[in-house]
């Protein structure tokens, strides 16, 4: 009974781990996906910038968006390679959760086949009582 409750209770804590990477994984697409759209602009500004000629300040702009650019490829580097490492930590969970309750199943299973045999021992012991009385009254 213990260990079905540590069981039921690290499956509980699993469940729990496994939602909020999912909820991580689903916040970090979409911070991914801002990424990108900020990327495009900023490629944009860049095609702009280049289709202007001669102005310094348009260089200086066009550097800043290259550098701008430069920092959201980082960025959207270091997203996906998280998105990926929590992929990986949910993929591992969900094994775990799947290992933990396939023991679970086998624990049920022999608890079951437990209560089996001793209902089968408690009628033998029964009927072995009842002779017994029978033998006691004859005597």
């Amino acid at each position: 009974s213990k260990s079905s409750e540590e069981i039921k209770q690290q499956n509980s804590e699993l469940s729990e781990k496994v939602h909020s990477l999912v909820s991580k994984n689903s916040a970090m697409k979409l911070d991914v996906e801002d990424l990108q759209k900020k990327l495009e602009m900023a490629e944009l500004m860049i095609q702009q910038f280049s289709n202007q000629a001669g102005s310094l300040d348009a260089n200086q702009q066009l550097q800043m968006a290259l550098e701008e650019k430069a920092s959201l490829e980082a960025q959207v580097a270091q997203l996906s390679e998280s998105l990926q490492q929590l992929q990986a930590e949910r993929d591992q969970y969900v094994e775990k959760l799947k290992e933990e309750g396939s023991i679970w199943q086998q624990r049920v299973q022999q608890l079951s086949e437990q209560v089996h045999t001793m209902a089968e021992e408690k009628e033998k012991h029964m009927a072995q009582i009842r002779e017994l009385e029978a033998n006691i009254t004859e005597l």
